[in-house]
Parts: structure tokens; sequence; C-alpha cells
């Protein structure tokens, strides 16, 4: 099934390229989460001490990725919370997974909350 934005009866509807963007970020939710994890852990191992032979500012450096991958990890979580749990393990499967929606309500109410929490995750993007 390609992605799919619905266009009619839909307030929450994105640019083409902006709508697609935001589905990826969302699809990566995982690995950004994963990876933000795993280098806040390898920052705060001991190291060997000393100093780099490396040029330039590995520590801002590693901020900034950090920030990068914070804000979007931020941006998934904030969206989360304002869809209903009901729907939320249907809209996430179908976006991550690929998966039906499940039988337990209408598709169409899927759908409208799946373009709400595509739009508020290019929300808090600060996309749009």
């Amino acid at each position: 099934m390609r992605d799919y934005q619905r266009e009619k009866n839909n307030q929450w509807v994105l640019p083409h390229n902006l709508y697609r963007q935001t589905l990826w970020l969302i699809r990566d939710y995982g690995r950004l989460k994963e990876n933000y994890t795993d280098t806040l852990e390898e920052r705060n191992a001991p190291e060997g001490g000393g100093r780099s032979s490396k040029p330039g500012d590995p520590t801002g450096a590693l901020a900034c990725r950090l920030e990068t991958m914070h804000d979007r990890i931020r941006a998934v979580e904030k969206a989360k919370e304002e869809i209903p749990a009901e729907y939320f393990n249907g809209i996430w499967n179908q976006i991550v997974y690929n998966n039906r929606y499940p039988n337990d309500a209408d598709r169409h109410t899927y759908g409208k909350w799946k373009a709400r929490f595509v739009w508020l995750v290019a929300y808090y993007m600060k996309w749009i």
C-alpha cells in the first residue's frame, strides 16, 4: 500500500513532500531512540583521557547531533500524547509496519486520527 494522504474532508492536509518526510521521521523513531540512548551511554563511559588528534570540536558536534535526535524524538512523543490510546496502536502499526487497521473502529476514523498524528509531528518539528 502506498503512502496515501486523505484529501477530502481532511483539515490536516500537508504538502506531498512534507507528508512523506514526516512519515519517514515516524518510521525512523525506533532507530533514533536507540541511537540516542546508545550515544548517551557511550559518552558517559569512562575514557582513556587525553587529547584527541582530530581537528574541530568533537564535543560540540556530538551536542548538535544529540540535540537534533532529541528534537525529532520529542516531536513524535508529543504528537503521540494527543492521539487517543484506543486508536494509536492501529495508527502506529499502519505507518511503521504497513499493517491494516484493526476492526474495532471504522477505517475513516483511523484515517482521521492518522492524518492528525502526522500533521502534529510536522507541527512539533516546526515544519509548518
